[in-house]
């Protein structure tokens, strides 16, 4: 995960070129620790919306399009809280692989609000640009929010594949936080055939705890000393990735 720098129009915006400068030193991190796929996120966009604001969706595409440009591996969009439409736009615009939808099938209460589930929306909106190859990677009860419908993690991963998802993403309740082996576990059950990946507090030490088919990782590259606990972010928008953290773990893989 590359969690991009504030991007226009949201508070602490450093400015473009610091935002893209910032993007490609971390991209040249996770290259030379030879990750199998790249994902970007608007993570410090402050407030976040269900719909991500006018003023970062170009710049949040020219970013992509700088991406590409530097590298063949596969390509991922997160476009905070929940944009499905602009990314896969954006996906489909620039060659990425996939996208990321933090609220498929659940009906969530956050910080910003409360999110219904898009399944439908976002399938239908995917078959209208005919991006049909783009794959859709839904978090699974995400978190940073309380689930408004009560049931099992097992109960809504079952409705996420019926409704279409490509790969389930299961995280903890937190930034930093694993997935407990039982949520993994529950919703591997009725996954069948579409991959399970985790979505946060992946690190050298505990990622091989797990059997799953991928991994999303960001935080763990920035350190051991947060700055902050049970935020959004732990670490500041300025803290660069370390190449011996990316390459203990591509290892420990």
């Amino acid at each position: 995960m590359i969690h991009l720098a504030p991007l226009d129009g949201c508070e602490g915006h450093p400015g473009f070129e610091v935002v893209k400068l910032k993007m490609i030193r971390d991209l040249e991190v996770l290259l030379a620790g030879k990750v199998d796929a790249i994902i970007i996120e608007n993570n410090y966009d402050l407030p976040h919306y269900e719909k991500a604001l006018k003023s970062t969706v170009p710049q949040f595409e020219e970013l992509s399009k700088e991406l590409r440009k530097r590298t063949d591996l596969p390509l991922g969009i997160s476009l905070l809280w929940n944009d499905f439409e602009n990314a896969l736009d954006i996906a489909k615009k620039h060659n990425f692989q996939f996208i990321r939808v933090p609220v498929f099938v659940d009906r969530v209460k956050t910080s910003y609000g409360i999110f219904e589930p898009k399944a439908k929306e976002c399938i239908d909106y995917r078959e209208k640009i005919g991006a049909e190859h783009i794959g859709l990677m839904a978090d699974i009860q995400v978190k940073h929010a309380e689930h408004l419908i009560e049931r099992s993690i097992a109960e809504a991963a079952k409705e996420a594949v019926e409704k279409g998802a490509d790969a389930l993403i299961v995280t903890g309740k937190w930034t930093g936080d694993p997935p407990t082996k039982k949520d993994v576990e529950d919703v591997q059950t009725i996954s069948g055939d579409v991959p399970v990946v985790l979505g946060s507090g992946v690190t050298a030490e505990n990622i091989n705890n797990y059997d799953v088919h991928g991994v999303i990782v960001g935080s763990y590259f920035k350190g051991d000393e947060r700055k902050f606990e049970h935020e959004q972010n732990l670490y500041p928008w300025e803290v660069a990735y370390d190449i011996e953290r990316v390459k203990k773990l591509t290892q420990a893989v």
